[in-house]
C-alpha cells in the first residue's frame, strides 16, 4: 500500500509540475514510520534532519528523519510516548540535532524533553514547581536555548500557561563542571495584569514560540478567549530578557488588527506569525522587521486571493518564509513567501485536499504534512525551494 501510494503522489505531481514556480525538487511523500498510519514534520535543520511527530502502533511519538541524496528515509523513532496537546504545531531542532520537543509524563500531561536524534538519548527538562506539564516548541540553531512553557490547570478546560527558556548553562556538581539545562520564566512586563490589554480580561497564558542565536524569543500571550498578542522578548545586560509587544498596525496597509501571534525568528530578527482583526475568523500572515530596535516595520503578507485563514509559520536566515493559505476551492495549502517580495505568494504543489509547510531550512527545504483528502491520514513532505 505504501508503494502505491507513493506511485500515484508522483504521477498527480508529475501533472502539475508547469504550476511550481518558485519550488525545485518535486515534493516528496515521505509517509509515516513502520507499523504507524500518520506523521507530520514540523522542522529540518541545515543538515537536513527533519523531525516531527508521528505514530506507532497508535502510540503518539517523537521522529527524525535525514534527508539527503544518500538517506534511505529510514525513520528515527523516540522510544517514549508523546502527549498529543502542543504536538500539532511546536518542535524545533539545533544544527547539532538536538530536538525540542516532549513526552509523556507519568501524570499524563506532556513534559518537555531535549532529544538528541542522532544518538537517541535525551534529558528530561522538568516545569517550573508546582506545574502539571511543560512542552519544549523551539531551539536555536546553536542548541543554547529552548523556548516554550509550564502549565498547570485551573480547571477541566482552562490551563494557567507560563512562558519559559530553558538555557544551556554549566553548573558545578561535585567540584566537577558539567553542563545542565537550567528553566528561567520569561517576564509579562504588567502585560498580564486585569484589563491591561483586553478589557475584562486577562492575559493567562503566555508561551515562547521562536528563537534565535541572539537569545531573541518571540512568542504569545492569550485569555481563556483566546484574544492574543504577538511579543518578543530581547536579551538584557543582566543575563535575562525584557518583554515587548510587537504592533499590531500594519506598515504595508495602515490597518489595525486585533489579534496577532508570533511564531519564528531568525538571525536577523526578522519575525513571521499572522495577525486577525476578527477574533481569528480570517487571519493575514504576518512579517516583522524588528532588528535593530527600536524601528519596527510590520507588512502583510500577501494571501493567495482568498479572505480566509493563512499563517506564516517559519523564516529562516536567508528570508524564506513558509506557511499555510487557502485556495479558491477552500483548501489548505501549503505556502512560501520571501522577504525581499512580501507581495508574493507562491502555492506549493502538493496533491490532497490538505497541506500545510511547518519548517525551512538556509539551503530551501521545506518540510510539512499532507492529507490526500480531508478524512485522511497526516502524512510527512519534503520539498525544494528554488532560488
Amino acid at each position: 500500500m505504501p508503494k502505491l501510494r507513493n506511485a500515484l503522489f508522483l504521477a498527480l505531481l508529475l501533472l502539475v509540475g508547469s504550476a511550481q514556480t518558485g519550488w525545485g525538487q518535486t515534493p516528496r511523500d515521505l509517509g509515516h514510520a513502520p507499523n504507524g498510519t500518520w506523521a507530520a514534520l514540523n522542522a529540518v535543520n541545515d543538515s537536513g534532519m527533519a523531525v516531527g511527530w508521528g505514530d506507532v502502533a497508535g502510540d503518539t511519538r517523537m521522529l527524525g528523519l535525514k534527508l539527503s541524496p544518500d538517506s534511505d528515509l529510514t525513520w528515527i523513532v523516540n522510544g517514549m510516548s508523546s502527549n498529543e496537546m502542543w504536538a500539532s504545531e511546536g518542535m524545533g531542532i539545533s544544527s547539532a540535532g538536538i530536538v525540542a520537543g516532549h513526552i509523556r509524563s507519568e501524570n499524563g500531561e506532556a513534559r518537555a524533553y531535549a532529544w538528541n536524534v542522532d544518538d537517541k538519548t535525551g534529558v528530561d527538562l522538568g516545569t517550573l514547581p508546582g506545574d502539571d506539564g511543560s512542552a519544549a516548541i523551539a531551539i536555536n540553531s546553536s542548541g543554547t536555548l529552548i523556548v516554550g512553557n509550564s502549565y498547570h490547570w485551573l480547571n477541566a478546560r482552562s490551563i494557567w500557561a507560563t512562558a519559559v527558556v530553558w538555557r544551556l548553562e554549566q553548573v558545578w556538581n561535585h567540584g566537577q563542571p558539567t553542563e545542565r539545562w537550567v528553566i528561567h520564566v520569561l517576564p509579562t512586563g504588567g502585560l498580564e495584569q486585569h484589563n491591561a490589554v483586553f478589557r475584562g480580561d486577562t492575559l493567562n497564558n503566555w508561551s515562547g514560540w521562536g528563537v534565535n542565536d541572539l537569545g531573541q524569543i518571540v512568542g504569545d500571550a492569550w485569555t481563556n478567549k483566546y484574544d492574543e498578542i504577538a511579543v518578543v522578548w530581547n536579551p538584557d545586560r543582566n543575563g535575562g530578557w525584557t518583554v515587548q509587544r510587537l504592533p499590531n498596525v500594519s506598515t504595508s496597509s495602515g490597518k489595525t488588527y486585533g489579534y496577532t501571534e508570533a511564531l519564528s525568528i531568525n538571525n536577523q530578527g526578522e519575525i513571521v506569525g499572522d495577525m486577525s482583526a476578527d477574533a481569528w475568523n480570517t487571519t493575514t500572515p504576518a512579517y516583522w522587521m524588528v532588528s535593530p530596535p527600536p524601528k519596527h516595520h510590520v507588512w502583510n503578507l500577501t494571501e493567495l486571493g482568498y479572505n480566509q485563514v493563512a499563517i506564516a509559520w517559519c523564516i529562516n536566515d536567508v528570508g524564506d518564509i513558509v506557511g499555510m493559505n487557502y485556495d479558491s476551492a477552500s483548501h489548505i495549502r501549503a505556502a512560501r513567501w520571501v522577504t525581499t517580495d512580501p507581495g508574493n505568494a507562491i502555492q506549493l504543489v502538493v496533491p490532497g485536499d490538505y497541506s500545510r509547510a511547518l519548517g525551512v531550512n538556509n539551503h530551501g527545504v521545506v518540510v510539512g504534512r499532507y492529507r490526500l483528502d480531508t478524512t485522511g491520514p497526516l502524512q510527512a513532505f519534503a520539498a525544494t525551494i528554488i532560488r
